[in-house]
């Protein structure tokens, strides 16, 4: 067989035997002979694949129709669910804002009917409350209960007739009931308090504080001590003024000690000791409730004591030494170093914590050792340029001495040569005279203003001499003012010194004799200002600041008719009647004893009233001006 059958058909087997396949046979070999069997064989092949392609093609086609069809039904589903949607949103908007009209009508309908109902019972509940208080007043107690019970009928949320009731049962010994009551108004606190006006958040709070206030107290009768404390803490964790946190502190420690809590109640009495509230620790100190802690309490006030004390002790020696150092006379020196160790002694003996720890005694007790510090260098710069002025003026005098004794007689029948000599020689005589006198004027004004700093000067140095011990604490505490004295050392002579130095400004002429007295003046202000002090004062008791020393108070005369009339001197009396600070008032009191209106400073006691009439004063005041 040949290669061809065995291609076509496989094997010899299958070889055609019917005319038909012969035929068939013959006509593959036509082609084979003409092309070559595997170029028919290619075609075959790619005619079918271009036939499946084109079907292919045609059938993602109409895929490709299909799903753009399908898209755009969706987006048009999409677009008309959204505008569906946004008109749904704008009705519903328009109904709820209809619907929430409606309910803000019912709303105010309602209240309106509420509050006509709630007026009614809350008018009657306030007049029944009104009796039930006038009849606990006038101690109808059973009555009163009546009418209490009256006013909760109508208003049961009336705080204040739970309040009464609490203190109507308090007087029958009803502690129960009194308890219960208070309790029943402690909870309704935060309501209505009237029922139908407006109560402010302040007034419920001061309401709350007191109710818990009275609670505390009476599970205190009852000796239900940690009730009383828990009471006393509400009010403390509330915004309350300074008073009433001071004094709940203290009940606080007094249950916290009944209760066995000493530590507690000794950590609150210590903060008390370090703010400088000395008045409830002293009751804690003598007061039985806290007889447990008032050992230590003493102990802790003695440990502080002590410490303040070698403090002041200590500042006071180092005064002392800075005494020591300035130069002066020895009998002022002297009278000036006992003083400060007499304050330091009078420190030492006293037992009064209520002053001595306090700030204000340690500002006082510092300005105290300024005044000595300040007097003494007074003292000293007034002593040298005293001796300095007057070994000077000596010195002008042996120059006006010799001076005089210059010969300048002229007559005009000398000769020419001689004559304009003596001429010459006299006008040089006059104006070393003049220069001269003009120079014992300068001297003469800055004498006159040492001599009166050193009298004043001894004067202050007389009056600390003239306080006795007992006295000086006290006198350090309430009657000191560092600012009162400097302003008495730099009145008058000062002041005149001043005005004249303004009138310098005017009269130029001046200004010549009055460079000295000016130079001193300008040496005592910058001394003073080392010593001058800022104060808080009020308003009404501030003076301008050039006024404040130079010329008596604008209220000089006020108050001294003020002390004349009532025929007694205080600085406190100053303060009350013309409701001044007390630095203007301690001013006030020492320009009126510089005028000799009262006389000085006797420690804790008033002054001496030395004018007893007020005509005497008025003619007193008509010599000041």
């Amino acid at each position: 067989m040949r290669l061809v059958d065995k291609y076509r058909w496989g094997n010899v087997t299958n070889i055609p035997v019917s005319n038909m396949q012969i035929d068939s046979l013959a006509t593959l070999e036509s082609i084979k002979s003409r092309q070559g069997w595997m170029i028919a064989a290619q075609v075959a092949t790619v005619a079918a694949i271009v036939h499946q392609t084109e079907k292919t093609t045609d059938a993602l086609r109409l895929v490709n129709d299909t799903l753009l069809n399908i898209e755009g039904t969706i987006q048009d589903g999409f677009d008309s669910l959204e505008s569906s949607i946004e008109r749904l949103e704008s009705n519903l908007l328009e109904n709820l804002n209809e619907i929430k009209w409606y309910l803000f009508n019912v709303d105010q309908k309602l209240d309106q009917l509420i509050n006509l109902v709630k007026f009614s019972g809350a008018t009657k509940s306030a007049e029944y409350n009104k009796q039930g208080f006038i009849l606990y007043k006038i101690a109808s107690y059973t009555d009163a209960i009546g009418q209490l019970n009256k006013s909760l009928q109508e208003n049961p949320l009336n705080i204040e007739a739970y309040i009464n009731l609490g203190f109507v049962y308090l007087r029958l010994e009803q502690l129960e009931d009194s308890i219960l009551n208070f309790e029943k108004a402690s909870k309704l606190v935060k309501e209505d308090f009237s029922y139908f006006e407006e109560i402010s958040s302040e007034r419920l709070k001061s309401t709350e504080v007191f109710i818990l206030d009275n609670l505390s107290t009476l599970y205190a009768l009852q000796e239900k001590h940690n009730q009383s404390i828990e009471a006393l803490n509400k009010i403390l964790s509330k915004d309350i003024d300074k008073k009433t946190e001071i004094l709940s502190k203290y009940k606080l420690a007094k249950h916290l000690c009944l209760a066995g809590d000493n530590e507690s109640a000794l950590y609150i009495i210590n903060d008390l000791i370090n703010n400088q509230y000395f008045e409830p620790v002293a009751l804690a100190v003598s007061y039985p409730e806290f007889v447990s802690i008032s050992d230590k309490i003493l102990s802790i006030l003695q440990t502080k004591l002590e410490g303040v004390k070698k403090s002041f002790e200590i500042d006071g020696n180092l005064e002392v030494e800075k005494i020591q150092l300035i130069e002066m006379d020895l009998k002022i020196k002297s009278s000036l170093t006992d003083n400060v160790l007499k304050v330091n002694k009078a420190i030492n003996d006293n037992l009064n914590y209520s002053i001595l720890l306090t700030s204000e005694f340690k500002e006082r007790h510092s300005e105290f050792l300024s005044l000595i510090e300040l007097l003494s260098e007074l003292k000293s710069k007034s002593e040298k340029d005293l001796k300095s002025l007057t070994f000077d003026y000596l010195k002008l005098e042996s120059i006006k001495s010799y001076n005089e004794q210059i010969d300048s007689n002229y007559s005009f029948d000398d000769d020419v040569l001689v004559l304009s000599h003596k001429l010459l020689l006299s006008k040089l005589k006059s104006n070393v005279k003049n220069g001269i006198e003009n120079k014992i004027s300068q001297f003469d004004s800055a004498k006159a203003l040492n001599e009166d700093i050193s009298k004043k000067t001894d004067h202050q140095i007389s009056q600390l001499e003239g306080i006795t011990q007992d006295c000086l604490v006290d006198h350090i505490n309430s009657d000191f003012s560092l600012t009162s004295i400097i302003g008495i050392l730099k009145s008058t002579t000062i002041a005149k010194n001043n005005h004249q130095k303004n009138d310098k400004k005017i009269n130029k002429t001046n200004s010549t004799n009055l460079s000295l007295g000016i130079k001193a003046v300008e040496e005592y202000h910058n001394l003073f200002a080392k010593y001058q002090t800022k104060e808080t004062i009020s308003t009404h008791d501030t003076m301008p600041i050039d006024e404040e020393y130079d010329d008596n108070d604008p209220l000089f005369e006020d108050a001294a008719r003020l002390i004349v009339s009532s025929q007694s001197a205080s600085t406190s009396l100053l303060q009350r009647k013309m409701k001044l600070g007390y630095n203007r008032a301690g001013r006030l009191m020492d320009q009126l004893e510089a005028a000799g209106i009262v006389g000085a400073s006797q420690g804790s006691k008033s002054r001496d009233v030395l004018i007893k009439t007020e005509s005497e004063l008025e003619n007193l005041l008509e010599s000041l001006i």
